[in-house]
This record gives C-alpha cells, sequence and structure tokens, in this order.
C-alpha cells in the first residue's frame, strides 16, 4: 500500500481506529492480571464459594458456602452461572471466575459506543467511550475485575434502559425489556426492582402507556416474570421457602433497617457521586454544555431526555433513602451521567461546524483532564492489592497436589473480621480454588484432636506459640506462612 493510499485509509477510517483502540484499551483494562489481585471478602469471596461449590456439586439452582446450604448470600443464581461458564472455558482459576464479569463490562463498553454512534453520532461515541474509562470504579471496586455481580448487573441494566428508549419507535422492543428485567433480577435480585420503577415512571409521563394495548402489556408481564417464577419453582422444591422467604425478609428489610443505624443519612450517595472526581469532572462538561445551549436555544425537551433524567434520578433517589452505604450500588448511574455529557458534546461540535478551531479549543482543557484520570485507571493495575495469605495457599497447591482434597484449618493472629481460628471468606475460597481443599474451623485445638490425615495453615507467631502441638509435624511449605500436615 503506498503511502498516498494509506493516508486515504487512515482518513477514510480513522474514527473507528479511535473506536478500536479504545476498545482494547478496554479489554486490556478488564483482562490485563485479571487473577493477581487479592481475592476480596464478602461479595466475592462469597460469589466465587457459591459457584464454585455449585460447578463442583453439579446443583445450578442451590448455592452453598462451605457445602452448607447458604442462606446469607442470597441472589439468584445468574451470576453463579457466569462463573461457572468461566470454570468450563479455561478450568477453576481466579481469571476463570472473574472473566463473566470483566467480560460484562466490556460488553457494556461496546453496547454504549455502538448506541452513541448510531443514534447520535462519532463525537458522542468518542467522547462516551473516554468517559467511560476514566470511571475507575466500573474496573476495580465491585466491578469488572471482581467476581461480583455488579458487572453482570450494569450490563443488563443497560441494555434494558437502552431498549426501553426505542420502544417509542419499535413497540415490540417492550418484551425485551422485560426479559432483561428478569435476567437483572435474577442476577442482583430486589436492585433490579429500580428498573421497572424507572420504565414504568417513563412510560406515564412520555404518554407512551397509551399507545400499548392490554395484549402489550400481559406479554411484558409474561416476560418479566415467568423466567422469575419459573426459577422461583423450581428453586422451591429444593429446600421450600427457606431461601425464597428470606430473600426479602434479610435480604431487603433487616439490612435496611441494620444501614439505617450505621447511616442516618439521606444524601450518601449524592455525596459520594459529588465526591468522585471524573463523575464531577464528567458532569461540569455536561452542566456546561447544557447551559450554554440552553441560552442558545439549542436545547428542546424530548422522551430520550426524559429518560436519561429519570435513569440518573430514580435509582440516586432510592438507594438515599434506603439508608444503605455500599457506593457500588450507584454505578448504573454512571452510563447515563457519561452518554449524556456525550451527547451534549455532539451538540456543542453541531452548533459550532463551522468554528471547528473554536469547538477543539473549548474541549481542549476538558478532555485533557479525561486523559488524566484515563491514565489514573491504567495505573491502577500496576497497584493491585496482593494477599501473601492467598498466594501462599495457592503457591503450597502448586508445589503439593498430592494435598488437594484435604482438610484443611487454619489459625492466624491478621484475621480482618473473625477469631484467628476462623475461615474468612476470602481465604476460604483461595482454598477451594488451589486446591479443592475442604476448610474446618478450630484452629489448632481442633486440628491436634483429628485422628487422620489433615492440614494446618499458621502464621510464624501461632506457630511458635504452639510448639507442643505443632513442632513435630512435617512442615510441606514455608514462606509468610506455615503449611502443615499430619
Amino acid at each position: 500500500m503506498s503511502k498516498k493510499n494509506l493516508l486515504q485509509f487512515t482518513k477514510k477510517y480513522f474514527v473507528y481506529i479511535i473506536y478500536l483502540g479504545l476498545a482494547l484499551i478496554t479489554a486490556y483494562l478488564c483482562f490485563s492480571r485479571l487473577d493477581v489481585a487479592s481475592l476480596q471478602h464478602w461479595d466475592e469471596a462469597r460469589h466465587g464459594v457459591n459457584g464454585y461449590e455449585m460447578y463442583k456439586n453439579h446443583n445450578y439452582i442451590v448455592n452453598t458456602y462451605n457445602y452448607e446450604n447458604d442462606y446469607f448470600n442470597l441472589k439468584p443464581p445468574l451470576s453463579y452461572w457466569g462463573i461457572i461458564l468461566g470454570f468450563k472455558l479455561f478450568g477453576v482459576s481466579i481469571f476463570s471466575m472473574r472473566f463473566y464479569s470483566a467480560l460484562s463490562l466490556l460488553l457494556t463498553f461496546l453496547v454504549v459506543g455502538y448506541y452513541m454512534h448510531r443514534h447520535y453520532g462519532k463525537i458522542a461515541a468518542v467522547s462516551s467511550m473516554l468517559f467511560f474509562i476514566s470511571c475507575s470504579d466500573l474496573f476495580y471496586r465491585h466491578a469488572g475485575r471482581n467476581a461480583d455481580a455488579d458487572a453482570l448487573y450494569i450490563l443488563l441494566f443497560t441494555l434494558a434502559l437502552l431498549f426501553m428508549l426505542q420502544v417509542q419507535k419499535h413497540q415490540n422492543y417492550i418484551y425485551l425489556c422485560g426479559f432483561l428485567f428478569s435476567l437483572a433480577f435474577l442476577a442482583k435480585s430486589w436492585h433490579a426492582l429500580v428498573l421497572l420503577a424507572i420504565g414504568g415512571l417513563f412510560l406515564i409521563f412520555s404518554g407512551l402507556w397509551k399507545k400499548l394495548h392490554i395484549k402489550n402489556y400481559i406479554l411484558f408481564l409474561l416476560s418479566a416474570f415467568g423466567p422469575l417464577l419459573l426459577w422461583a419453582f423450581v428453586r422451591y422444591q429444593y429446600d421450600g421457602m427457606n431461601f425464597l422467604g428470606q430473600m426479602f425478609g434479610v435480604d431487603v428489610t433487616l439490612r435496611i433497617a441494620g444501614s439505617a443505624d450505621a447511616n442516618p443519612s439521606y444524601t450518601f450517595f449524592t455525596r459520594y457521586l459529588l465526591g468522585y472526581r471524573p463523575i464531577v469532572v464528567i458532569t461540569v462538561i455536561a452542566a456546561c454544555i447544557f447551559l450554554f445551549m440552553l441560552f442558545k436555544k439549542k436545547i428542546s425537551y424530548s422522551n430520550n431526555i426524559l429518560a436519561f433524567l429519570l435513569w440518573i434520578f430514580i435509582p440516586l433517589f432510592v438507594y438515599d433513602f434506603s439508608h444503605v452505604y455500599y457506593y457500588w450500588y450507584i454505578f448504573p448511574v454512571y452510563i447515563p451521567l457519561l452518554m449524556l455529557a456525550g451527547i451534549l458534546i455532539q451538540k456543542l461540535y453541531q452548533y459550532l461546524e463551522n468554528k471547528k478551531g473554536l469547538f477543539c479549543a473549548i474541549m481542549l482543557i476538558p478532555l485533557l483532564i479525561v486523559g488524566i484520570e484515563c491514565r489514573s485507571t491504567l495505573n491502577e493495575l500496576d497497584n493491585l492489592e496482593i494477599s501473601g495469605f492467598q498466594n501462599d495457599i495457592k503457591a503450597a497447591m502448586e508445589q503439593n497436589p498430592q494435598l488437594h482434597q484435604m482438610d484443611i484449618y487454619v489459625e492466624k493472629t491478621d484475621n480482618e473480621y473473625k477469631d484467628s481460628y476462623y475461615w474468612e471468606q476470602a481465604g476460604l475460597l483461595a482454598a477451594e480454588l488451589s486446591g479443592d481443599l475442604y476448610c474446618k474451623e478450630g484452629g489448632v485445638d481442633a486440628f491436634s484432636e483429628v485422628e487422620g490425615d489433615a492440614l494446618i495453615i499458621v502464621d510464624p507467631e501461632i506457630y511458635e506459640e504452639n510448639q507442643q502441638q505443632l513442632g513435630n509435624l512435617e512442615i510441606v511449605y514455608q514462606n509468610e506462612y506455615l503449611l502443615l500436615k499430619k
């Protein structure tokens, strides 16, 4: 290819080259070193154990924790199925466990970019994609690089509302919205009701409800609740109302009541958004352009604007007034914020079409700041949190495969939230993923009473304190922690 042809090709497909570059950066952020960061207590570890034990037990309906029915993590099984898919594709590992979350976030990025390109333009698409990358929360905290349900939920949430925007032109899309709601519920449980609130208010305020017939509503209800009722029926066959009854009684009522004591404020999520720099930058850019275009009378009301506003403010209102204080609940709101900012930048570009130099000058500093935020997102890959305990379990099992599937006890002085002789969730998951080990409670005392073969992992302090019980045992691995066998 000659230099002239290369220049023509580059000019013709320049924006698509940018799309490809941004997509590759996002894929890198999603998948690079995905197995390096330590397993996280609570959501990731709990989901990981549930998914692993479902996979091992060949029971894809009942989630267990340490091989007992789990009535703490009261989520339906869609996210566990995502974990199982990773295990089936790549074998059991931390990477395969997190794969479905990373893929979900990458798909969300691609969906946003495609939607913006198709419905608003190239400037809107590139801007939204850059804003997406700048939000490191979406990658590192309970989302794309963790095995929680949140990245999958954000994908389903986004798809449902983007299809809702198209119901104005294609009424049959309302059934797809209903089905996506059911999938979101099967991933994140009652959180998905926010989708119904947004969709219902959109139909009312836009007047679209008048254009739908009884048939449309009936089919919507079937698409939205049919899969949920089918899952609930199957789950009921295993343990009756033990799980289903607690889904609301514990997962909603008790946790909200407990949150009210710890967080009496009604502004937690609003304050979080206002304190998170990438969102502040995106919001300031959008607000400045909006006010300018409003002054120039280039902004007019539309149902799409209504949908985006509902998408932002309904979740914010619901979570602020629920008293919960888990900041990642608000992540679905990032998507409409960055899309609105992209749309407004596109409108500014169109308004200044004959003054492209002025447009570039206006956007130079804002996009430079966004670029710095994107760089910060990339830099976090070099500062991932590492757990010596988890790495020692993994290394010990890699070096001693003959120890797989044994009972293992633990006692260490650096537990974060449990007594030293109990397995914390991330450690238990590490033991299961690394060596299919069976974790037992009770520490040195319980281990000493076992007559058959067993393992125990301890830190040097515990080992020195219990020389009488541990001193004569074989040390099969030693680093930060010691693994002993009897």
